[in-house]
This record gives C-alpha cells, sequence and structure tokens, in this order.
C-alpha cells in the first residue's frame, strides 16, 4: 500500500478511499474524542486500525477491526513496543496524530510545569510518534496527518500555549514533506473547537456557544464527521499531490 504515499489518484469518484481498504492505520490518541471517530472511520472502510492510547480499553469496548495497545506518546520505550509488533507484519500504511491535551492559560499565567507538560504531548508526542511510527514509512511510503488547531493560526487569549505548539506542528508537518519525500506524504488538520472531551466545559457554556458560533463565518463549529472526512481525504491516494499543507477547518474563522 505504499501508492498511498507518492501515487495519482484513480478515476473513482464514487469512491475515492477505496485505496484505505486493506490497509494498516495507526491513530494515537486513539480513545480520545476525536481519534475515536478516526478508528471508526477507517475501520469501517475496511482497514486494520491499531488505536494507541494511555488509557486501556475497557469492558465491552471491544471491536474486532480494531487492535487496541496501550502507550504514550510521552515514553518513547512503550511506543517502540508497539512499533515492534507492527515491524512483524506487511507495514503501516497511514498514522495519524491525534492526541492532545490542553490546559487553559494565556502565556504570562503559564507556569513552567504546565508549559512543559502541554509541550511534551502535544509537541514532542508527535516529534516521537512520527520518528517511531512515521520514519519506517520511508522506505515503502505512506501518508501521515497530524491533527493541528486554528488556534496554531490565530490567538487565542487563554489557548495560548496549546495554539504555540499547534502552531509548531504545522511547521514540522512542513519539515517532514520536505525531508520524507518521496515515498511518504505528510499533511495536517488545523480544526476549530468541536465537542469533545477537551471541550465539554466550553460546550456545555450556550454563551460560549453562541459567541463561538457567530465567530465564524459559516456559523457552525465542527463535527467529528467533518475531521474524519479530512483526514481519510489527507490520507488516501485522493489527495496524491498534497503535501505540507495545513487544512483549515474552521469554516472561515482564520480569515476575520
Amino acid at each position: 500500500m505504499a501508492a498511498l504515499g507518492n501515487f495519482a489518484p484513480s478515476g473513482d469518484y464514487a469512491f475515492p478511499y477505496r485505496d484505505l481498504v486493506g490497509t494498516q492505520v495507526l491513530v494515537t490518541g486513539g480513545r480520545g474524542t476525536l481519534g475515536a471517530a478516526i478508528s471508526r472511520g477507517f475501520a469501517s472502510l475496511g482497514a486494520q486500525v491499531w488505536c494507541v492510547d494511555q488509557s486501556p480499553i475497557q469492558a465491552g469496548e471491544h471491536d474486532p477491526r480494531i487492535t487496541h495497545r496501550v502507550a504514550d506518546v510521552r515514553d518513547r520505550a512503550s511506543l517502540l513496543a508497539v512499533q515492534a509488533e507492527l515491524a512483524q507484519t506487511a507495514g503501516l500504511d497511514v498514522l495519524v496524530n491525534a492526541h492532545g491535551l490542553q490546559i487553559r492559560s494565556d502565556f504570562a499565567g503559564c507556569d513552567e510545569e504546565t508549559w512543559m507538560t502541554l509541550t511534551d504531548v502535544n509537541l514532542n508526542g508527535v516529534y516521537r510518534s512520527c520518528q517511531v511510527f512515521g520514519e519506517p514509512m520511508r522506505t515503502r511510503g505512506g501518508a501521515i496527518v497530524n491533527i493541528g488547531s486554528v488556534n496554531g493560526v490565530v490567538v487565542s487569549g487563554k489557548g495560548t500555549p496549546y495554539g504555540i505548539q499547534k502552531a509548531a506542528v504545522s511547521h514540522m508537518t512542513k519539515v517532514l514533506a520536505v525531508e520524507w519525500a518521496p515515498l511518504v506524504r505528510v499533511n495536517a488538520v488545523a480544526p476549530t473547537a468541536i465537542p469533545s472531551g477537551m471541550t465539554q466545559d466550553l460546550f456545555a457554556n450556550p454563551d460560549y456557544v453562541r459567541t463561538k458560533t457567530q465567530s465564524i463565518p459559516l456559523k457552525r463549529t465542527g463535527t467529528e464527521e467533518d475531521i474524519v472526512h479530512a483526514v481519510m481525504f489527507l490520507a488516501s491516494s485522493a489527495s496524491g499531490l498534497v503535501t505540507g499543507h495545513t487544512l483549515m477547518m474552521d469554516g472561515g474563522l482564520s480569515l476575520v
């Protein structure tokens, strides 16, 4: 399935993601709201999904299409243990870095412990994941999709550390797109706020939802499905000429 990395798309416009069927896909943060949705989406296409998260699967949550592994993006050894298993297979075709952590703060009020904690997950975690899981793709091809944020483009008063780290992820995406070409394509998506475990306190506030919606030209916030479709596009050969790009999924918020 190396063709996902550098391959002109087919004319199968009715099912542009056909080349994802039978692929191996790894999703970090795969038990979070967005990571789980992405995992289910790829599994629905017939991909074999490796769901990597620091939280173990709970009783009754087993899905035969998804292989769960407990690993922490802050711990390289735990990621290497998963990669050792992958090395016994045909190899990984798609890597989606969907993990993330938000502790809201402005810049001046962010203490060093908070800054280092956020950086180790949101930035260093992508660095480790790409090195451990993405680097082996350089000899066989593949696609990497990083989950960024609109806060990496616009300034959010209480999301400053997170936004700085997501801006760095967008630049890392560009660097890897150049260094790992031509066999590996590397892209990112930058969503506006979507209902998730990370934003449940915000979406529980009607004033926030009303104000946020009014600030977006398309007058709606995002959904899991919005992001899953974008990730599938960037992972498939439908985007075979796209690399180093951060796709804004913000309803036009970054334009105003």
